[in-house]
C-alpha cells in the first residue's frame, strides 16, 4: 500500500550552511544574577564531532526572531501559522540568498532567516511610500523619509527611538507593501558573536558562553524591546539545540606562550567572559607542573549580591593564588567604582607587571569602558613616566601594535 522514500532532511538553512554553523545541544542554562534585576545566563553546549576551539575564541551563534515578533508580521501581511509559501527568484538580489524553489512556512521564513528589529533606513522608508496611496499616511512617511531639512524628523521619530521596518508598517496600516517587497528589503539574518568562557583543557567536548539578556522598555514608548539573539539564547532549554559555529580569535586574544609572562585582565560584566577560561587553562598549566607569571583581573559589577557572576570561582581561583583579583562595584553604599578606578587605586602593582613585560587583556563594552580603561592606563604612564600626553598615546599605539594592549570589544 505504501512506498517509503528516505529523504536527507528538512530543507537547509543556506544561512547556517554559509557559516558552517552545525547544531549544538545545549547541556546547561542557569541563571547567574543573584537578584531579580538583570539576566546573565551561562549556557553550555555539546560541540559536534571535529570541531576544536582555544580559549579566547568565540561563538557564533544564529538566532532566531521571537515567536512575539514573527506573529506581529504574520498578521501585518495577513497569514496564519499554517501559510505556506515557495520563493523564486525573479534576478539577482539579496533574496536569491533565501531558500528558494522549496516549500516552508511563512512562519519559519520569518522567524530564521530576516532580521526583524533593525532600525529602519531612510531607503526603507522611501519605499514604504512609493507603496502607499493613502494622502495622509504618503505624506507623512515622505516626511520620515527625506534627507533634507526634515532629517530632524527621522532622527528624532525613527534613530532615537529604533522604529523599525515593521514598527512602521503597525503605524500606518495604509501602506500596501507586500510580504515579498518586506522580504526584499530585510537584512538577512546575522551571526552573533559570543566570547567563550571555558578552556578546552578542561572541556575539550563543550564550550560555555556567558550572555547577558537584553530585554528594556521599548526606546519608543511601547512595550519591551528584546535582543534577538540573547532572548534566543536564554531560551534554550538543556537538550534543545542552538545553531553556531567556533570562530578564531584573530586579534592575538590567547594566554601567552609562556605561561611565566605576567597577564593583566579587565573584564567588567559579562566581559569576565574570556577570563574565566584564562582562569581554568592557567589552573590545568599549573596542575601540569608549568611556572606561572602573576596575574590581575579587574572585574565590574553593579553590587556584591546582584550581579557578582562566577564569585564563587573567582573567589576560589584567587584563594588557590592564580589570579589577583579585584572587584570594582557601582552601585555600592552610593558609591560609583569602575574597573579604571581601581587600575589608578593599584598603580604600582600594574605599573609593575607591565615592566615586567605583562599583556593587557580588556573585554566588553568598547563604547564607553575600553577608551575610559585606556585613559587609566595612559594616566598611569604619564604619572610614572613625567611625559605629556602625545608621548602616552605613542607609548599605547606602540603597546597595541606589538600586541601587549589586546582587545576583544563590542559597541
Amino acid at each position: 500500500m505504501y512506498e517509503l522514500e528516505f529523504v536527507s532532511g528538512p530543507q537547509p538553512n543556506p544561512l547556517a550552511a554559509a557559516h558552517g554553523a552545525r547544531g549544538m545541544f545545549v547541556l546547561e542554562n542557569r541563571e547567574l544574577q543573584t537578584a531579580d534585576v538583570r539576566s546573565t545566563r551561562h549556557v553550555e553546549v555539546a560541540l559536534p564531532e571535529g570541531t576544536t576551539y582555544r580559549t579566547g575564541d568565540h561563538l557564533g551563534v544564529l538566532p532566531s526572531n521571537s515567536s512575539a515578533l514573527v506573529d506581529r508580521v504574520l498578521r501585518r501581511f495577513g497569514f496564519d501559522a499554517t501559510s505556506y509559501v515557495r520563493l523564486h527568484s525573479t534576478g539577482p538580489g539579496r533574496i536569491a540568498s533565501l531558500p528558494l524553489d522549496a516549500t516552508l512556512s511563512v512562519r519559519r521564513l520569518v522567524m530564521h532567516y530576516v532580521e526583524l528589529q533593525q532600525v529602519a533606513t531612510r531607503k526603507q522608508i522611501a519605499t514604504l511610500a512609493e507603496h502607499t496611496r493613502c494622502p495622509n499616511t504618503k505624506p507623512a512617511l515622505l516626511r520620515l523619509a527625506s534627507g533634507d531639512d526634515d532629517a530632524k524628523a527621522y532622527r528624532e521619530e525613527v534613530k532615537a527611538k529604533r522604529r523599525s521596518v515593521l514598527d512602521l508598517l503597525d503605524q500606518y496600516p495604509a501602506c500596501e507593501l507586500t510580504l515579498q517587497g518586506y522580504l526584499e528589503m530585510l537584512p538577512l539574518m546575522t551571526p552573533r558573536y559570543y566570547s567563550i568562557s571555558s578552556s578546552p583543557l578542561v572541556s575539550p567536548d563543550r564550550l560555555s558562553i556567558t550572555v547577558a539578556v537584553v530585554r528594556e522598555p521599548a526606546y519608543a514608548g511601547e512595550g519591551i524591546y528584546e535582543g534577538i539573539a540573547s532572548t534566543h539564547v536564554s531560551r534554550r532549554e538543556a537538550g534543545t539545540r542552538l545553531f553556531a559555529f567556533v570562530k578564531e580569535s584573530k586579534s592575538g586574544f590567547a594566554l601567552p606562550e609562556d605561561p611565566a609572562k605576567p597577564i593583566v585582565m579587565v573584564g567588567p560584566g559579562t566581559g569576565l567572559a574570556p577570563f574565566r577560561g584564562f582562569l581554568q587553562e592557567r589552573r590545568v598549566l599549573r596542575d601540569q607542573g608549568k611556572t606561572l607569571g602573576p596575574a590581575m583581573l579587574f572585574f565590574g559589577c553593579r553590587h556584591p549580591d546582584q550581579d557578582f557572576i562566577y564569585r564563587e570561582e573567582l573567589q576560589k581561583f584567587a584563594d588557590d593564588g592564580l589570579v589577583d583579583l579585584k572587584v570594582a562595584f557601582s552601585r555600592l553604599d552610593g558609591k560609583k567604582t569602575y574597573v579604571q578606578d581601581l587600575i589608578a587605586q593599584n598603580g604600582d602593582a600594574v605599573w609593575s607587571a607591565l615592566e615586567n613585560g605583562a599583556i593587557v587583556y580588556v573585554c566588553g563594552d568598547g563604547g564607553k569602558m575600553e577608551p575610559q580603561v585606556r585613559a587609566a592606563f595612559a594616566e598611569l604612564y604619564r604619572l610614572k613616566t613625567g611625559k605629556d600626553e602625545a608621548a602616552s598615546t605613542a607609548w599605547l599605539n606602540d603597546f597595541t601594535e606589538r600586541r601587549r594592549y589586546v582587545l576583544d570589544v563590542w559597541a
